[in-house]
């Protein structure tokens, strides 16, 4: 009450307080403060609006796997591998003629038979059966002791003639300090431009300076094909335009070659046909131009043979022999044929050692021939 009497004074008001100034007051004070308030209210600083915060989802990398290491297969394995057919078609069967007993002279048809099968040639068949008819005379031979008769038998025929097998065809030294000139002769689709690429690989990846060249000027495929394969390997490539003279070709590859200081000067021909006299010629006058630089040239003539001809691969190295006095020959196609048996009768026949022997695309693929390694991985001995 003395709050309000002290109001009524303050405001100029005579008197007393009586009850109409108490509420007149009272009303007066309570819109000031509802005022006070809501001034204090409006007053406020007006916050922003939130804004919407986006989080992008971050994209989640699909996992990567670890690249599969690259198995590594010994030559072993690539050739029993690649001598699978001609061992499972043909040499495989010699179980099947078993059967739990032993081998006897009556059984001798049965093996000739497919020793026939296994294209090794009329010779070497009978020879072998000849020799089996003596084995046999006083004794039987179980599975194992026949394969070991067989594998003794097919070294002794060939033994002496891959013993001439020149080893800087495929080893390099720095001591070899005379340059080796390689030409490689075949018929088409033999492997011959294929085997060119592979060979100047494994000789470059040894260290030494190889040239090639692409004496194949009759087909514009197999010059790029080898192209393709000298800038792979590092190899130096000669070539010259389509349908221009091979012999040309072959003399300024070797020139190259002699002036570069190589280590290797590898040749590739025309795949010739080897029933065309002419075309035989061609590849003598090849072989005679490069003695113009160098009377020893070529060190090495190798004949390319595809597995997959069987029999038909002896009467063609018996005319590139006869025409071109073979130093070696590379077995190829092994993998895709059941006549790798054939490798038997063209060393036997023409006293040409086999130096190279191809079972699959790969560069790996393509190694020296070892004797013992073929005939174990062939006969499964």
């Amino acid at each position: 009450m003395e709050i309000l009497n002290s109001l009524h004074t303050l405001l100029g008001m005579s008197g007393p307080a009586n009850f109409g100034d108490v509420m007149g007051v009272s009303i007066a004070l309570f819109i000031f403060i509802a005022g006070l308030l809501n001034y204090l209210r409006n007053d406020k600083s007006v916050a922003p609006p939130v804004q919407k915060i986006e989080v992008k989802k971050e994209s989640i990398a699909p996992k990567v796997e670890a690249p599969k290491k690259v198995e590594t297969i010994s030559w072993n394995d690539r050739l029993k591998k690649g001598l699978g057919r001609s061992r499972s078609e043909v040499w495989g069967k010699i179980h099947g003629l078993f059967n739990a007993k032993a081998l006897s002279g009556d059984m001798l048809d049965e093996i000739e038979e497919l020793l026939y099968t296994a294209d090794i040639g009329p010779k070497a068949v009978q020879d072998l059966i000849d020799h089996l008819n003596v084995s046999l005379k006083n004794k039987t031979l179980n599975e194992s002791e026949f394969k070991k008769e067989l594998y003794s038998y097919l070294h002794g025929q060939m033994d002496s003639v891959q013993a001439k097998v020149d080893s800087k065809l495929f080893q390099y030294s720095d001591d070899n300090k005379k340059m080796q000139v390689i030409m490689i002769v075949g018929v088409n689709g033999a492997g011959k431009t294929t085997t060119i690429g592979k060979l100047a690989t494994k000789l470059t990846r040894q260290g030494a300076k190889v040239v090639v060249g692409a004496g194949d000027t009759f087909r514009a495929a197999a010059v790029d094909q080898l192209q393709v394969w000298c800038d792979r390997s590092g190899a130096q490539m000669v070539r010259a335009k389509e349908g221009s003279n091979p012999s040309g070709v072959a003399f300024e590859a070797l020139q190259k070659a002699v002036n570069e200081r190589a280590d290797y000067c590898i040749l590739d021909t025309a795949g010739r046909l080897h029933t065309k006299e002419n075309l035989m010629d061609e590849l003598k006058k090849f072989k005679n131009v490069l003695k113009k630089i160098d009377a020893d040239a070529p060190h090495h003539t190798l004949l390319v043979i595809d597995a997959i001809t069987g029999q038909n691969a002896v009467r063609q190295a018996q005319e590139f022999n006869q025409a071109l006095e073979l130093t070696g020959l590379i077995f190829t196609k092994c993998d895709g044929s059941s006549k790798a048996g054939s490798a038997i009768s063209i060393v036997q026949q023409l006293q040409v050692p086999i130096a190279y022997i191809g079972v699959g695309e790969d560069v790996e693929d393509l190694n020296i021939f070892n004797l013992d390694e073929y005939l174990s991985a062939l006969l499964d001995a």
